[in-house]
This record gives structure tokens, C-alpha cells and sequence, in this order.
């Protein structure tokens, strides 16, 4: 990786490597869903390529990522 290459340039994000951030991180599409306070369905959207990930979500993905931390995820609640 390059200094120009970074979590703050990537801002796109396929569903391939969609799956292998989440594969990487542990987390399932469910957990992705409530770390980046989406629904389960656009989670699951994003990891068929139904839609296109946001610029955003992208670049937090590869922020967790690139510092090596575990994410910590909210657990599931009723009220979400």
C-alpha cells in the first residue's frame, strides 16, 4: 500500500470485497449491518451487489481494516 493508498482514498468498494472485509473482520452481514448502523437488508444488498456501497461505509470498512482493531459491534436489540 502506498501513502496515496489508504482507507481515506478507497472510498469504493465491490461486493467481493465486501465479502472479504467482512470475512476478514469475523463479522457476518448481520454484525456489519449494526456496526454500520444499516439495515439487514443493505447489508445483505451490498454483499449480493444488489446495491452499490456507499462512499462512506466503504472507507469506515477500510479504516477498521487498515488499524488492525476488532470491531466492536452493538448487540441486537428490539427497538433497532
Amino acid at each position: 500500500m502506498t501513502k496515496a493508498d489508504n482507507w481515506q482514498t478507497r472510498r469504493s468498494m465491490t461486493m467481493t470485497q465486501y465479502r472479504r472485509t467482512l470475512a476478514d473482520l469475523n463479522m457476518s452481514k448481520a454484525a456489519a449491518s449494526r456496526w454500520l448502523g444499516i439495515s439487514q437488508r443493505t447489508s445483505s444488498r451490498y454483499w449480493y451487489g444488489k446495491s452499490t456501497i456507499r462512499p462512506d461505509h466503504a472507507m469506515l470498512l477500510n479504516a477498521l481494516v487498515d488499524s488492525g482493531l476488532a470491531p466492536i459491534v452493538p448487540k441486537w436489540s428490539k427497538d433497532d
